[in-house]
């Protein structure tokens, strides 16, 4: 059993749970039926409705595109949680090849968790990257019109120390 956590507003966490050999995943409570419709593209079910939507896996992260969104999904391993390596706090990544469409920030400007950095676009779908965290912008390497592929580089925020 995999466990996994995403957000989908600053203030909210979600619980993924995937079981092997399932095609369902749980999410917080509720159960969601997702199978394969070609490679990186699946179809989730939820009371009835289908959806389609982008996955691409990396590592002990999937990046899903829905709905012109885009979520990060981080496996949660209790045995690696304290261990250093592995993707820096506040590297936002490409989960995809694409080209950069626009800058939506600057370096040295503050962000809050969930505020938009910029926009991609990948297999014809645009998407707005967020903040994964509270802080400053520290680095952004790539122009608007520049392509990039997975897993490159697209924003730097240097993460606030949290208060007492």
């Amino acid at each position: 059993m995999n466990h996994f956590h995403f957000n989908d507003t600053p203030q909210q966490r979600h619980r993924v749970v995937r079981h092997p050999g399932r095609d369902a995943v749980q999410v917080d409570d509720t159960a969601v039926t997702v199978r394969a419709d070609g490679p990186g593209r699946f179809v989730a079910t939820l009371d009835g409705r289908s959806e389609r939507l982008l996955a691409v896996a990396h590592g002990d992260t999937v990046h899903v595109q829905w709905r012109g969104r885009a979520w990060r999904i981080d496996r949660v391993d209790p045995l690696r949680s304290g261990a250093s390596g592995g993707k820096a706090a506040g590297a936002e990544e490409a989960p995809m090849p694409g080209v950069v469409v626009s800058l939506l920030v600057q370096p040295g400007q503050r962000v809050r968790q969930g505020d938009a950095l910029l926009v991609i676009e990948s297999m014809k779908l645009q998407t707005t990257l967020c903040a994964a965290c509270d802080g400053t912008v520290q680095e952004l390497p790539l122009a608007v019109g520049q392509t990039f592929q997975r897993g490159a580089l697209l924003a730097r925020i240097a993460a606030e120390e949290p208060t007492p």
